[in-house]
This record gives structure tokens, sequence and C-alpha cells, in this order.
């Protein structure tokens, strides 16, 4: 009896510690349960905040216009100016503030931004700005509240502005809710890329957009200091060409430019029939046509070399590069990327994998009039994954201005950039497009161009053919090509995104 007491006592005992444990148990995992749902509700808060914060910048600050005094007095004091400039851009923006609520759970996320650096780059400022977005969660008939912080960076450039950093500005589309019905229309797709936070769309601003005036990089090309077109006579031209001085129009060809400085950029007076772009080994190519005539031009950045050939045989060399600019004057009736063949002569290549731009290599191509491309158009390192390319690794820049006016002269042109008939149906572009007079045209039927990087046009006519537009992630986080056009007025855009640090308190 007594042993049986004893048992029974044991037992009780070990049942109520039992029945005690599972209590606490119990209350611990439903503490961790409400910390658990906390957590989420704040979460919730951030991503939503955040996701906000992306969708404005898509929907509204890739591109807005803004007044000179503006940007003017951001050089002068730049935290205090910088709210009135993004008030004047884009109006009363920040705080931007979410409340929501879902199945039980609450919360409430606040974005703020502010300055915090300039780099003034003559013509336009590069702005570094932080935000922060605070994010607090509850639930429901609890008073308990989990607090989550996000900080992160935003790019900005005030001024004229480069416009390799626009991606998509089509002058005269819509503004708000049908410039997504206007993209579909005509065929234009902007799919987001993985890991980056802000992808392609249209900007819409009022216009001063698109430059008539490719004075500055002809000026820079020709190392003769600024000018507008028609204020050069063909004395200075020919004088910074290398040819005998007289009032005698220069001559139709190609000219390296050429001081004692060094070397300048390329001149071609008169349309071309082709410009084929190619890699050979560790030089870059460019071979010019036109009249059943060629010119080659060969440098190599890691040698420091650069080669020359006319038409009548003649080679020169120089232990220098070139200023990476081909002016030219008139059309260029084929533009593509090429291979180089067992005699060594450089065609057209249509295979999508060649590459026409050496890694290292930022290359700048303004025209007068109209550009027709007639093959692919592909930059060495950049890779494609899962049917997206990606330009991150890549040393590769091309740039490609219609400017729709002579350089020399200022007379109008028809300008524009086409995708001939007879280019591949599948058509790969990685280059930053800028096309004034005549506008961006695909010519043909049944044909997709996938773009890498950004479309700038007065006019665009897809013909019922398909753009697939790609941010070029690198124009997303800064890296932009050296001598991109700047846009005819002053505007603030958004070219960048970070996240720096996530808090939970």
């Amino acid at each position: 009896m007594i042993s049986v007491l004893l048992l029974t006592a044991v037992f009780t005992g070990l049942g109520l510690a039992m029945l005690h444990a599972s209590a606490v148990h119990i209350r611990i995992n439903g503490f961790r349960r409400f910390s658990a749902l906390l957590d989420c509700a704040s979460e919730n808060g951030i991503k939503r905040g955040f996701g906000d914060l992306a969708a404005w910048i898509e929907a509204e600050a890739l591109l807005a216009p803004v007044g000179e005094a503006a940007v003017e007095a951001l050089r002068a004091n730049p935290a205090a100016a910088f709210p009135a400039l993004l008030e004047e851009a884009f109006g009363p923006v920040f705080p931007r503030t979410l409340e929501e609520s879902f199945d039980g759970l609450s919360w409430v996320s606040r974005a703020d931004c502010g300055f915090s650096g300039l780099e003034d780059r003559g013509d336009y400022l590069r702005l570094a700005a932080g935000f922060r977005i605070e994010s607090s969660g509850g639930l429901r008939r609890l008073r308990a509240r989990r607090l989550s912080v996000l900080e992160g960076a935003l790019g900005l450039l005030a001024g004229r502005l480069p416009l390799a950093a626009v991606p998509l500005y089509i002058e005269g589309a819509p503004t708000g809710g049908d410039r997504a019905a206007f993209a579909a229309e005509n065929g234009i797709e902007l799919p987001d890329k993985p890991g980056l936070p802000v992808g392609a769309a249209l900007a819409a601003t009022p216009g001063g957009v698109l430059p008539d005036d490719p004075g500055p990089l002809a000026a820079k090309a020709l190392a003769i200091g600024v000018f507008r077109p028609g204020d050069l006579s063909p004395a200075r031209l020919r004088q910074a060409l290398g040819l005998d001085v007289s009032a005698d129009p220069v001559p139709d060809g190609v000219y390296l430019v050429r001081d004692d400085l060094g070397l300048g950029g390329v001149f071609v007076q008169g349309g071309l029939d082709e410009m084929v772009l190619a890699v050979r080994g560790d030089a870059q190519v460019v071979v010019f046509r036109a009249g059943g005539a060629e010119w080659r031009l060969e440098w190599s950045p890691v040698r420091g070399r650069t080669e020359f050939s006319s038409p009548d045989g003649s080679l020169a060399a120089y232990d220098l590069v070139p200023i990476p600019i081909v002016l030219v004057n008139g059309a260029v009736a084929a533009l593509g990327g090429g291979a180089i063949g067992a005699d060594g002569r450089i065609e057209l290549c249509f295979d999508g994998r060649t590459p026409a731009v050496l890694g290292g290599v930022d290359l700048t191509i303004v025209s007068a009039d109209r550009v027709t491309i007639a093959s692919h158009l592909v930059l060495e390192g950049v890779r494609w994954q899962d049917g997206i390319p990606y330009a991150k690794d890549s040393e590769a820049q091309l740039v490609i201005y219609a400017a729709g006016r002579d350089i020399a002269t200022g007379e109008a042109a028809e300008g524009g950039i086409a995708v001939a008939a007879g280019a591949p149906a599948d058509l790969r572009i990685q280059a930053s497009l800028t096309a004034a007079g005549g506008g961006f045209r695909i010519e043909g039927e049944g044909r997709t161009v996938e773009l890498l990087g950004g479309l700038q046009a007065s006019a665009y006519s897809g013909n019922g053919n398909r753009l697939v537009l790609h941010r070029d992630e690198r124009a997303a986080d800064g890296r932009l090509p050296e001598n991109s056009p700047l846009a005819a007025g002053t505007h603030l855009a958004v070219f960048a995104l970070k996240v720096l640090a996530w808090k939970e308190y």
C-alpha cells in the first residue's frame, strides 16, 4: 500500500510537472506566434513602402523638367535647395506614407528622402540622396507594435543630363496611365529584370529633351572648341581635318582628326553605304565603305596603337588611341556588327553572338542624317541568362545619335534611326539610341528587336513589329557612356535605387 501511494504521488507530480511545462510551452509558442506575425506585418510595410517608391520612380521620376534657376541654386547651396528641386520636378512627394491592413495584420510605412552629396559635371549635376522607410506593424486587438527600418540610396541627375540615363522617351507620347496603352499599341515590351528595382518605363515630359545640336560632340571629336552647327566655316573645318585651308567644301571621304596634342575622332563627309564594327583580338575595328572605296580604322586600347588605312593603300600608324567619336556628315545606309573572314575582309555578321564593340571601348556614332541598322550590334562581355541580357560585367558601351542636322552648316536633315527590312528577324541591339528628326522606325514585318540600353526618339513607328527593351543595369548604377548626347533642356531624373540596410527593432 505504501509503495502504491509513493508511486501514485510520483506519477502525479510528474503529470503536474508535464501539465505546467505544457502550459509554459503553449504560452511561449503563443508569444512566438505573435512575434512572428508582428515581424510579418512590419516586413509587409517595408516591402510595400519600397514597392511604392520604386513604382513612383518608374511612373514619374525617370525624367521631369526643372528650371535652370533651381539647378543653379543647387550648385550654390545643395542641402538647402534639394527639397525645393524635388518639389518643383515632382510635386510634394516626400514623405510618402502607406497605411494598410490584411487578414488581421496592419502596418504603417513612411518614406523620407534627404540630400547626401553632389558631383558637378559641368552641364549637369550628379546627386546622391539617402532614403529611409520606417514601418510599424501590428495585430488586430493588440497594442504591441514592431518597428522595421530600410535605409537606401538614390542617384539623381540634374541639368542637361546625358540621355543614356533615360531608358525610354518618345516625344509626344501620352502621360499618366495612357503610357501603358501606348506601349501596348505599338508593340513595346518592358520586361522586369531580376535584381533591378527600377526597370525600363516610358518617360513622359512636355518637351525640351531631344537635342537639335550635335555641336558639343562634334567639337570634342574635331578638337576645335565649342561651336554650333552653322558657325563652322569650310576653312575652319578643313583646318581641323588637316586639309589645305581654303573656302572650298570638304571633299567626301573619311578623315582621322589629328593635331599636335594627339588624335581626335573620325569625321566622315558625305553618306556611307556601310559602316561595320568588329573586334579583332585586343583591337576595335571600324570599316567605312562608300562609292566602292573602303577606309579602315583599328585601335587597341591595351597597346595604345592605332592604324588607319585609306582606299589608296596608304597606312598611317600612331602610338596613340583616338577619341572614340565618329561623326558622319550624311546618312549611314547600313550599320552593323561584323566578322573578319579568312582573307581579312570584314563583312556584316548575322549570328547575333559575335561582338561588335570591344570591352573597354566607349564608342559614340553621331550622324547628321538617317542611320539604318542592318545587323546585330552586340557588346563584348554581355551575357544572356534565361533569355535576358545582362551587361553588368561588360566594359563596352555604344551610343548612336542621329541628329537630323548637318554638322557643319546646321541645315535640317531627315535624321532618325531605322531597322532595315533586311535585318535579322530577331535583331539584337545593345546601345543607347537617340533618334532626333525622323524618329525610330522598324521596317519589314514579323520581327522582334531586342534592345539592351535606351531609346529616345522624336517619333516611333513599329509597323506591327515588337520592341523588347531591357534597361542596362550599368546605367541604372550610374555607369553611363562618356560621350552621350545631352538633353536640350534642364531636367531632373532618378537613375539609381539601392538598398543599403534593413534593421529590425
